[in-house]
């Protein structure tokens, strides 16, 4: 008897190894610790969220908190509607490729097919580069700041965008997360399904999973029913914080913690009619030179101190939106708020520590003693940002270039520090740092500061009018009190300084840089601006 109960043991043990063990539901004192985590973060008469936990298809906890609308004080419902932003990509990307199962399009076209206004570009874009943000295209939000307005209906960005003639990158070459793509995509999705977009979102995907209370908005000045405002604090007051840019495909999804519960529920089960896409949206992307990125098309996965997860986030004004599954556990959290900040980070993975607690691996993250002075020197993580790097008693620290402001970065794994902003780490290389901010990646490249003092010239040289012909912006350049200022079409006025001798940008600004083009005589001919998700846009003198 004894033997056939030690080989039944056996046989579970062995059973749990091949199979893997899963999170048993969580008990009432986690469910009640998770809770308290989302209501310490909101008050009820403030902008709030909604938040909730589904295990195995069941929901296990749903709770609101806060205000939808604060001058009547509206509270947050069940129904209340949200802007999901960045969310939207995965019920686009999915649209897609039913579309692609009819034989409406292939995730291999070339866009240039489906998009005759961009038939000029220098090369070859696919659908799936566009959904997987390979596309090197330059991305929406910079163009429209570049031209100086932050107001513009989705018929208007598509305007803009068809406009582009030149890239940030090979297709291919690089991945630089922007909404450039989606947005070109659900312009493709409307000519090949010759109905617009949020209709056909509507009948192929939120009419199939009773997502009733969901739908694609592209302008903002559309009156949307049960919708929670989006504010900002100002002076221990809250201001109002609407969508000024609406885009489809990228973004513009307005739904309820509701109908994100019902996604969530279909997205982990392995039955239902949309199964093989979302294993397709799963897929990691490849790089022309064969590195990996753990992005699919339209969602995000890695894993997060020994669980696997599957995960995207979204974020437009105030509007936030998370959602994570842990998929080998049956477990999803799904979080929504019209209060800005990164609240909805910290919850969600405070309460999957809690809810997996059995399955996440607390080990310290070890270093190794090094000589840290090796990473002193000066990085740019954007074109025209730049940061020093130095050391003082063997700890490291960090300051924004130029400035004697500067914050200490814990040590913490080989070559690996704490970063200066929350949820943010710095992984240094050795050509530079990648910089790990909530679910974004930037690579800074080490490079030489900026010059201290301006080169002997007549600043007048580089004076003028210039003007980019693709998207007809408009640029002056004037000398004022001995230094150079740039106009922008929205009547900014940016002070620059010399970071080479034919090169400028902004001290503490997210304008870019310029770097000027001379033509035969040694005259300023025009110049190339650069800035985060834009590279080398020409302008003319």
């Amino acid at each position: 008897m004894k033997s056939t109960i030690k080989l039944i043991s056996l046989a579970l043990v062995l059973a749990a190894q091949s199979f893997g063990l899963t999170a048993q539901n969580p008990s009432k004192e986690m469910l009640n610790k998770v809770d308290s985590i989302f209501s310490s973060h909101y008050m009820e008469k403030a902008p709030g969220g909604a938040f909730a936990v589904i295990k195995d298809g069941t929901v296990l906890l749903q709770k609101n908190i806060g205000l939808a609308n604060i001058e009547y004080q509206v509270p947050i419902a069940n129904k209340t509607v949200f802007n999901i932003a960045s969310n939207s990509k995965q019920l686009t990307t999915l649209l897609a490729l039913l579309l692609e199962e009819e034989g409406k399009l292939s995730f291999q076209d070339d866009i240039r097919k489906h998009l005759p206004a961009l038939v000029e570009l220098p090369h070859k874009v696919t659908i799936k580069q566009l959904t997987n943000h390979t596309h090197g295209l330059p991305n929406v939000d910079e163009l429209a700041r570049v031209k100086g307005t932050d107001r513009m209906t989705h018929d208007e960005v598509l305007k803009m965008l068809f406009n582009i003639k030149s890239f940030n990158f090979k297709p291919g070459d690089a991945h630089q997360y922007n909404n450039t793509g989606y947005v070109l995509l659900s312009h493709i999705i409307e000519r090949v399904g010759r109905k617009p977009f949020e209709e056909q979102l509507k009948e192929k995907i939120f009419n199939k999973l009773g997502m009733n209370d969901s739908q694609a908005i592209g302008d903002y000045n559309k009156v949307i029913y049960n919708k929670a405002y989006s504010y900002s604090p100002k002076d221990e007051e809250q201001v109002y914080n609407p969508v000024k840019i609406s885009t489809m495909g990228a973004s513009g999804v307005y739904t309820t913690i509701d109908d994100l519960i019902k996604w969530a529920q279909n997205f982990l089960d392995t039955t239902n009619m949309f199964d093989k896409y979302l294993k397709k949206m799963q897929e990691p992307t490849v790089l022309n030179s064969g590195k990996v990125i753990e992005y699919g098309m339209g969602i995000q996965f890695e894993n997060y101190k020994g669980v696997d997860i599957v995960f995207h986030g979204g974020g437009t004004e105030s509007y936030r939106s998370y959602m994570v599954h842990a998929p080998k556990h049956h477990l999803s959290l799904v979080f929504v708020s019209n209060a800005g900040g990164f609240s909805g980070y910290d919850i969600i993975y405070s309460a999957l520590e809690i809810l997996l607690k059995e399955f996440i691996d607390h080990t310290e993250r070890p270093y190794t003693p090094e000589d840290i002075s090796v990473h002193e020197g000066t990085y740019e993580l954007n074109p025209g940002t730049y940061y020093t790097v130095l050391v003082k008693k063997n700890e490291l620290f960090i300051q924004v270039f130029g400035t004697t402001d500067e914050v200490m970065l814990p040590r913490s794994g080989p070559n690996s520090f704490e970063g200066p902003w929350a949820f943010s780490t710095i992984t240094f290389r050795q050509d530079g740092f990648d910089l790990r901010w909530v679910d974004f990646s930037y690579h800074a490249k080490r490079v030489s500061p900026p010059i201290a003092t301006p080169p002997p010239i007549d600043l007048h040289e580089f004076t003028g009018i210039f003007k980019n012909e693709e998207h007809n912006n408009i640029y002056q350049i004037v000398v004022v009190d001995n230094k150079l200022i740039a106009k922008l079409p929205n009547d900014d006025a940016i002070a620059l300084d010399f970071y080479s001798k034919t090169g400028l940008y902004a001290k503490n600004s997210d304008f870019g840089k310029i770097d000027f083009m001379f033509n035969s005589s040694g005259k300023v001919a025009g110049f190339k601006l650069s800035r985060q998700n834009l590279a080398n846009l020409i302008f003319v003198k």
